[in-house]
């Protein structure tokens, strides 16, 4: 287990063993390094972000985690691999489940509501847009989630 408290000043402890958080989790994130760029979307307000959101009822984790990337993006995720349980502890605590994904297709036509759609970033322009990135996603969290992800793609593709 990882804590640290994030930019709202929250608590926020990071699960590395799946189910250790004490709690089921609600939410998603996606964080898709699929062909040496990041999949993130562009929220209106936030800025650049990974896809995620909230389960709705009767939906799996998974099937959640399927959605919002579809739903934010327009793009279809598919062998998801958890990374994280990310507890965020506000009032009330909730937990996101985070995923690696790889991206099966992308509809260019999709009709978007919540957000403006699909970026990527290279690694590099990781690091020179971190003003663009919303502020969820530049914190020490963040961070250690993207290094996850990326230690799991180097794994996975040698």
């Amino acid at each position: 287990m990882y804590t640290y408290k994030d930019k709202a000043g929250q608590r926020v402890d990071l699960f590395w063993e799946k189910d250790r958080a004490g709690m089921k989790p609600t939410h998603v994130i996606v964080a898709s390094f699929d062909n040496s760029q990041w999949l993130m979307t562009i929220h209106p307000e936030r800025g650049l972000e990974w896809p995620g959101g909230k389960a709705e009822p009767g939906e799996t984790i998974e099937q959640a985690a399927v959605r919002e990337v579809y739903e934010e993006t327009g793009a279809s995720a598919g062998n998801l691999a958890f990374i994280a349980d990310y507890v965020v502890h506000a009032d009330p605590p909730f937990c996101k489940r985070v995923f690696a994904a790889d991206i099966i297709s992308v509809d260019e036509d999709i009709q978007l509501h919540e957000t403006k759609g699909a970026a990527y970033l290279s690694e590099s322009e990781w690091e020179s847009s971190k003003e663009n990135l919303s502020r969820h996603m530049s914190d020490e969290g963040m961070d250690r989630i993207r290094k996850k992800v990326m230690d799991y793609e180097r794994q996975r593709n040698n």
